[in-house]
């Protein structure tokens, strides 16, 4: 199989989609090959010749949306100083995935199969970190440049930043506007600064 042939492309696309739905709409529990190959029109036999197991089937289905979730996020007009500027970004994106109907869902749903699949767990810490890094990587840049003390802890401080937005997204289960991201994130780096400069 050429996997860039174009049908085969197509068949991909199809069945990534297929997945993201079913996660989305019954959890990762009904994430079975045979609901997605039923979902998405294909035959177990050509399911199988693109994804050998469900695991990384799972995996690609989560990138898949991801990317979906970047592509259209808005772009963010420069605030005042260029770490408020590139945290509205990153965590504005957080936010819009969490605002979507699918991610919202699916998010929730990963972090509770998580805790009774040790596979799968290491897959959601693997994904959680990679987006953790890349605000710790804006973080940084700011330490580096003077506009965020060098003793605070990047960890904590990407913690502050992410997890209220997930508690009030997920826990609380209450809607989340674009306008309640940005305040947050004006005042967590507020907090920030000011945490700098005691």
């Amino acid at each position: 199989m050429n996997p860039e042939d174009p049908r085969a492309v197509r068949t991909r696309q199809r069945v990534l989609e297929a997945t993201v739905s079913l996660l989305a709409e019954r959890g990762v529990e009904a994430m079975t090959m045979d609901a997605v190959a039923s979902t998405a029109g294909v035959s177990r036999s050509t399911l199988y010749r693109h994804w050998p197991e469900r695991l990384p089937l799972l995996i690609d289905a989560v990138e898949h949306l991801g990317i979906q979730l970047r592509d259209t996020s808005p772009e963010t007009a420069d605030s005042e100083g260029e770490l408020e500027a590139e945290l509205q970004r990153v965590i504005g994106q957080l936010g819009a995935g969490l605002r979507s109907p699918r991610w919202g869902a699916i998010a929730g749903s990963l972090a509770v199969a998580s805790e009774h699949d040790e596979t799968l767990a290491e897959v959601y810490r693997a994904y959680v970190h990679n987006r953790r890094q890349e605000v710790i990587s804006v973080l940084r840049r700011a330490q580096r440049d003077g506009e965020l003390a060098d003793s605070i802890d990047l960890e904590w401080a990407v913690s502050l930043l992410a997890g209220p937005i997930y508690y009030h997204r997920l826990v609380l289960h209450q809607p989340l506007d674009e306008q309640q991201v940005t305040e947050h994130v004006e005042h967590t780096v507020a907090l920030l600064r000011a945490e700098g400069g005691r």
